[in-house]
């Protein structure tokens, strides 16, 4: 539980200060992968909360149709997907970045958005539709204030230049759709193989 609350105040240090923060992560061993997993965590639940308690004027979705499990998958598995992507690239690009650096980093970076995001949900409950543009003001900082400490954090983990910072980025997320194609390349393939299994049993158990 130490470790915990010591891998949090150094999550929350890191927002204010993301180079020296980061540069504790990587050269310190000041980071947690407790405090990632646990991260992770309010991030799915943000967006579970976002889902049902979002405020009934600003929230679109259907209530029948919310499902935690798609909910868990897509938050989850986002996450996966970008550490998995961001540890290929920077691995070709033969950066100095290890691969505990790089869960955190990732993992750290998403703190602001949680933050803020809770902020919104609340504040939807609250603010009539004339206020919008506020709450999505609120939004706006929560995702700014996560993609520049991704870029400070790319910066200090990774020990690359800034360019090349913006080029690590794009490139991981362009590892993630390719990802996300091949499952669902694979998803298909996996469909029809059981299409034409099935129909083949189903063949040969009328004919018997």
């Amino acid at each position: 539980m130490n470790r915990l609350s010591k891998g949090f105040r150094q999550s929350y240090y890191t927002m204010f200060h993301p180079v020296n923060g980061f540069d504790a992560v990587k050269w310190e061993n000041a980071g947690s992968i407790r405090t990632c997993f646990f991260i992770m965590f309010l991030f799915f639940l943000v967006n579970v909360f976002d889902a049902v308690l979002t405020g009934f004027i600003y929230n679109t979705r259907n209530p029948d149709r919310i499902s935690i499990i798609s909910i868990f998958a897509v938050s989850i598995g986002g996450i996966i997907l970008w550490f998995i992507s961001n540890w290929a690239v920077s691995s070709l690009m033969f950066t100095e970045g290890k691969t505990k650096h790089i869960l955190i980093l990732t993992c750290y970076s998403l703190l602001p958005y949680i933050i803020w995001e809770f902020i919104y949900i609340v504040a939807s409950n609250f603010v009539p539709v004339e206020m919008a543009p506020f709450l999505s003001m609120l939004r706006f900082i929560g995702l700014s204030w996560s993609f520049l400490l991704l870029v400070f954090g790319s910066y200090q983990i990774h020990q690359i230049s800034v360019g090349k910072v913006f080029v690590n980025i794009l490139l991981t997320v362009l590892g993630v759709f390719i990802m996300l194609f091949l499952m669902l390349l694979g998803y298909s393939l996996i469909q029809q193989m059981y299409i034409f299994a099935y129909t083949i049993f189903s063949e040969v158990v009328f004919r018997l």
